[in-house]
């Protein structure tokens, strides 16, 4: 019976409070966090590096130029299931998420069973899409 490896997850988040607590939540969830990058440069350059399976990414962030501008890039040349955390959920900006074909939303403030909620969702697309390996 094959076991896999966890999914590898990397953090987009500007505020490195809120990526330990996202990290430290994941790690206890069983995924393996590849890192964390708060700047649109740094995690272009580590998702080539690292190919993470799923990317979870603050769509509000200020020091990474524009979390939706991050996100089509990441889409467009990386093809990574992206879920994101947002404290904000007006209707304009949600409007704009559905271009993107987002795997997951969580809102801040999220509890760890918001994240995990968003996480198995996220994987269960990914194994319909024959992106992960189907559980046995």
């Amino acid at each position: 019976m094959p076991i896999y490896p966890p999914p590898k997850v990397l953090i987009l988040e500007s505020r490195m409070i809120i990526a330990a607590d996202v990290s430290l939540q994941l790690s206890k969830l069983g995924y393996d966090v590849i890192g964390i990058n708060t700047r649109k440069e740094n995690a272009l350059k580590t998702i080539a590096r690292h190919r993470p399976d799923i990317i979870l990414m603050n769509i509000a962030t200020r020091s990474m130029t524009g979390g939706l501008s991050t996100a089509r890039a990441i889409k467009e040349t990386f093809r990574v299931p992206i879920v994101f955390l947002s404290a904000h959920t007006d209707r304009a900006l949600l409007q704009r998420l559905i271009h993107l074909n987002p795997y997951a939303l969580i809102t801040k403030p999220f509890e760890v069973k918001d994240l995990q909620r968003g996480m198995e969702t996220t994987l269960s697309r990914m194994v319909a899409e024959g992106l992960w390996p189907a559980p046995l």
